[in-house]
């Protein structure tokens, strides 16, 4: 009996009620392929950069061994300069120190260009990274919109939607806006597992925007907050070391790589604290004190 009252419920309703819902469902349908297209053309457009991308990448690998190869070409020059020198002239002694010494200075200049390289390519591939986490957020199916359940009112935003889309943000140059939805990822979530990048990430954002006084206390929060998280926090000690040599705060920025060295011998953060060591012309195991937990003010 019920199929026909359903049946004769149906036939009472308005003709025009139906037309209109399935115009509105055409419509819905028409909007659901063109967002379809246009991820397709993104991920189209986001492929040929990924192509050029890893073209460039290749080609500041191949112009980091050619330095490689010069770097030992003119080691092998040098040695063969000093050694027809001390052969043939019985130079002095200070012009023969003169010269080793500008030869160390050559060398040194050159690792240090060396290391400015592979620093960049880290770059690199970090922003690689976070391009691929905002094409994942890009493809995924936008949430539905709110029903008369919820009565129209606002929804949360759920944590991983919040820091996905500050990690888009972010990886798109929009420095201000990714700081702010960090911000309120920590504020709204500050036990889940991504606080310590999201406050990472503000610090290198602040560090971008050449704001390095900023970038230093963020990365002291990191410090402060999470220092059992050995992934996030070696980034922090080292990234706040970069900032306080690029702010000139040479003294403080030696103490921030030595306590890194100190605290994570074993992390590649570690040997890139010792090149940076290297290149300021201080030496890595030198006693100094622990780099200061406390934010500058």
């Amino acid at each position: 009996m019920r199929p026909v009252y359903l049946l004769a419920l149906i036939t009472l309703l308005p003709a025009g009620n139906l037309f209109a819902a399935s115009k509105e469902m055409q419509e819905m349908q028409r909007d659901i392929a063109q967002l379809q297209d246009q991820v397709r053309a993104l991920q189209s457009s986001f492929d040929q950069k990924m192509a050029m991308i890893q073209t460039l990448l290749q080609q500041a690998l191949d112009a980091g061994n050619k330095a490689n190869t010069g770097v030992a070409v003119l080691s092998s020059t040098v040695n063969q300069t000093l050694d027809r020198e001390l052969n043939t002239k019985l130079a002095p002694i200070a012009s023969l120190a003169a010269k080793v010494d500008n030869t160390n200075n050559d060398v040194s200049e050159v690792r240090n260009q060396v290391s400015d390289l592979n620093s960049s390519i880290n770059k690199v591939l970090q922003r690689l990274g976070d391009l691929n986490e905002a094409v994942k957020v890009l493809q995924a199916p936008a949430p539905p919109p709110p029903g008369p359940a919820t009565g129209g009112a606002m929804v949360p935003v759920p944590a991983e939607t919040l820091f996905n889309n500050a990690m888009k943000d972010y990886a798109g140059g929009k420095y201000d806006l990714a700081i702010s939805e960090f911000s309120d990822f920590i504020k709204f979530n500050p036990d889940n597992p991504n606080a310590a990048s999201a406050q990472l990430n503000i610090g290198e954002a602040h560090s971008a925007q050449g704001k390095y006084e900023l970038a230093t206390q963020d990365f002291d929060a990191v410090i402060e907050r999470y220092p059992a998280n050995d992934q996030v926090t070696p980034n922090a000690y080292f990234d706040k070391g970069m900032a306080l040599k690029a702010s000139g705060h040479k003294a403080d920025a030696i103490a921030t790589f030595r306590a890194l060295i100190k605290n994570y011998p074993r992390k590649d953060q570690a040997a890139q604290a010792k090149e940076q060591l290297r290149a300021m012309g201080v030496t890595v195991t030198a006693a100094a004190p622990a780099a200061p937990a406390k934010r500058r003010k």
